[in-house]
């Protein structure tokens, strides 16, 4: 190696051994969170079905059972019941509801095979399960609750009359459905 050389090279190793340039980095980061309000949620729970108990046919003319939807209490004109009776029951539950409005659709008749008894139902609603019910009329009831943050429960009964219960009706277990539904808001 030439003696020309050494100091280029010491030059070119001082160069190596020093610190390279520092060079800043900046990266920012988002923070974020979306708050959205309470979703509301309803359901129904079945309490009991309508059950008027037996009803024995006349042997001339018609009858029928009534059940008082707002007492519970069962009366007959025409007819002899027996057995235990009972109004039907829904109760509505739900969270985070500010207004709710319950819907129900009757049948026009309770029917066994081909047989079919005239039906005119009723309907009454409370805060409580077993007294304070007010008759609801028409077929639609809107109520409010807590809103967000709270839960509710209403209760609804359902009775109404059983009418033109012959001795011509087949012997059986007439039936129809009460339809319910409830949108809450």
């Amino acid at each position: 190696m030439h003696t020309s050389q050494i100091p280029f090279l010491l030059l070119a190793l001082c160069g190596l051994l020093q610190p390279a340039a520092v060079q800043a980095q900046s990266r920012s980061v988002t923070a974020k969170i979306i708050l959205e309000s309470p979703s509301p949620s309803c359901s129904f729970m079945l309490g009991s079905d309508l059950n008027y108990g037996t009803a024995e046919k006349p042997g001339t003319g018609s009858g029928s059972v009534t059940i008082n939807a707002t007492t519970g209490s069962r009366s007959a004109s025409g007819v002899t019941v027996s057995g235990s009776s009972s109004v039907g029951q829904v109760r509505l539950t739900g969270s985070n509801v500010s207004t709710y409005t319950v819907s129900r659709t009757f049948p026009s008749s309770l029917t066994y095979s081909t047989h079919s008894l005239s039906f005119s139902g009723t309907w009454a609603h409370s805060t409580r399960s077993t007294s304070g019910y007010g008759s609801i009329s028409g077929g639609s009831y809107s109520g409010t609750a807590g809103g967000a943050g709270s839960s509710f429960s209403r209760y609804f009964r359902f009775g109404g009359q059983v009418s033109g219960i012959s001795l011509a009706d087949g012997s059986g277990s007439y039936e129809g459905t009460i339809s319910t539904s409830a949108v809450c808001n």
